[in-house]
């Protein structure tokens, strides 16, 4: 029974090194890609579902971002007119850059301080940016 040579050895550790070498580059850009788009996509979820409870509980609601945690915070107020905060969702492992990071909506879904306000997400050399316009429609760019 024989063994590897030392000239063999080498050989497939040469071969592994440059298929690794062109491989990287694409998959971690790819990988870029997907985070940047599930952040926004998780964004603009929780942007919607804030939207539908400040209708549904006809109260003032805000979706707060946090620029330098990268998450996003939904908040209700009470009847006092103080705001409860619902929960905290991550969005990833993304930088996250905002003109105007409070959007807060009316009991009738109008959105409120925020006026073409920008969001960017980026990770890498991958971005997204959303758009909220004057009256609280989120688009993705």
């Amino acid at each position: 029974m024989r063994g590897a040579t030392l000239l063999e050895l080498l050989t497939v550790l040469v071969v592994a090194g440059i298929m690794m070498a062109i491989a990287v580059p694409p998959i971690s850009r790819a990988l870029d890609r997907a985070a940047v788009s599930s952040a926004a996509d998780h964004y603009a979820t929780l942007f919607e579902a804030s939207r539908e409870l400040a209708v549904t509980r006809a109260r003032f609601t805000r979706l707060v971002l946090d620029t330098a945690q990268a998450s996003a915070a939904m908040l209700v107020s009470d009847s006092a007119g103080a705001w409860d905060t619902l929960r905290v969702w991550s969005l990833g492992r993304v930088r996250v850059a905002a003109s105007q990071p409070v959007v807060a909506f009316s009991p009738l879904g109008i959105g409120w301080g925020v006026s073409n306000g920008r969001i960017v997400l980026s990770r890498g050399a991958s971005a997204e940016t959303l758009t909220v316009s004057r009256t609280g429609r989120l688009k993705r760019q």
